[in-house]
């Protein structure tokens, strides 16, 4: 149980902390403003020309700027219908493609460990009268691949558990994707992949070598695959706070070093529903020295505005599906998607409700395997801490 009244003890102690933050936020974001502006009377050439020297400075201008680093969406809607049917008319006979996953982890309370890890997939050829596909895998995790030995003791090890995810998910999207080259397609209007995450994987600096090798392995395979099968991968996440764009002006106006500001929030009152950045190149710090040359600075992003008044979605995508000629389309999709989903792209929304594992669902997983370890004989105990907090609740 959780008492009210002692949150707000907690929190009064604290609102000093807040306070220096948000004035500290405000007064970056003030600074960084104000380099965007200046950002607006430069153009590309000049822009880099600025960068020269910082090979790793956040991004790097891909499109010409015209004086705004923004790209209008170029259309209004004054009702939700209009906006409905302007992604009909956009999606339609365009294919879209998400997986995402779920995972039960093992757990301590039961003598066998056991994990469980589902992939759910989404398919939609926006055609009439042409269902769409919507599937799931479901994997065991034995003990024996989920305990490890750490010096002295034997281990559960969840982190075994979200890396058979992770390794799944991306194997959904391979197998689709080359299942589609093999059947076939107007590479003019080519499948669109969504990846709920993004292609540049920060989050792997934080773990241990072999951990941060794996997860940088599975990327770059989805990347080559997406690049052999000419069939565009997108990393999109709503909530970003990536700080490419924040680093880029750090370096081209000689700014003072920000750790509160991030780019989503500096670029909000600058666009509208449906407006987008230019595209930049990634050229961040960390991680992307393990992508290899290919990919090191093969990986391009967007903002997107998909509300109205909230931080814009951002949009990874390789720099191969801009050399191309299919941004434009590419960006036109995820809109209709958005639209269709009510703000959320529709694909990767299906992809997670058919993935998801619910806790009713965790409950009858172990159910279940109570149930084959009694009939198969297994020596199966329950912790009696599990069984009474069971009888409590």
């Amino acid at each position: 149980m959780i008492y009210r009244e002692k949150i707000l003890a907690a929190l009064n102690a604290n609102k000093a902390e807040f306070a220096l933050f948000q004035n500290e936020l405000r007064e970056q974001m003030t600074e960084y403003r104000r380099a965007l502006d200046l950002l607006t009377e430069l153009d590309s050439n000049q822009l880099t020309k600025l960068l020269e020297g910082s090979d790793a400075s956040g991004a790097r201008p891909v499109e010409e700027f015209n004086g705004s680093i923004v790209v209008p969406m170029g259309k209004e809607f004054r009702n939700h219908e209009e906006a409905r049917l302007w992604a009909y008319d956009t999606l339609i006979g365009r294919t879209t493609f998400a997986a995402d996953g779920s995972q039960i982890l093992p757990s301590k309370d039961y003598s066998l460990p056991v994990a469980g890890v589902q992939t759910g997939w989404f398919e939609n050829h926006h055609l009439p009268g042409v269902p769409y596909v919507k599937d799931a895998a479901f994997e065991i995790l034995t003990p024996s691949e989920v305990m490890v030995r750490t010096g002295g003791e034997t281990e559960i090890s969840e982190q075994i558990v979200h890396r058979r995810r992770y390794a799944m998910e991306a194997a959904a999207i391979k197998n689709y994707m080359r299942a589609k080259r093999e059947s076939g397609f107007d590479e003019s209007k080519p499948p669109v992949v969504f990846f709920d995450s993004l292609l540049v994987i920060s989050f792997a600096e934080l773990l241990p070598p072999d951990q941060r090798e794996f997860y940088v392995s599975e990327i770059i395979s989805l990347l080559d695959t997406s690049q052999q099968t000419a069939i565009p991968i997108i990393g999109y996440i709503d909530t970003s706070f990536a700080r490419d764009l924040v680093n880029m002006l750090q370096a081209a106006f000689n700014l003072a070093d920000s750790q509160r500001v991030v780019d989503g929030p500096l670029m909000t009152d600058r666009m509208k529903w449906g407006d987008r950045t230019r595209l930049f190149r990634c050229a961040r710090r960390g991680i992307l020295e393990s992508y290899g040359e290919e990919w090191r600075r093969g990986i391009g992003f967007v903002y997107l505005k998909t509300t109205g008044d909230g931080p814009p979605s951002r949009i990874d995508l390789p720099m191969w599906v801009y050399e191309r000629g299919l941004l434009d389309y590419v960006i036109d999709t995820v809109r209709g998607e958005v639209i269709v989903g009510n703000g959320y792209p529709y694909a990767i929304e299906s992809a997670d409700q058919t993935a998801v594992i619910s806790q009713r669902d965790r409950e009858m997983f172990y159910a279940v395997f109570q149930e084959f370890a009694e009939r198969e004989g297994l020596d199966l105990r329950i912790a009696r801490k599990s069984v009474s907090k069971a009888q409590r609740r």
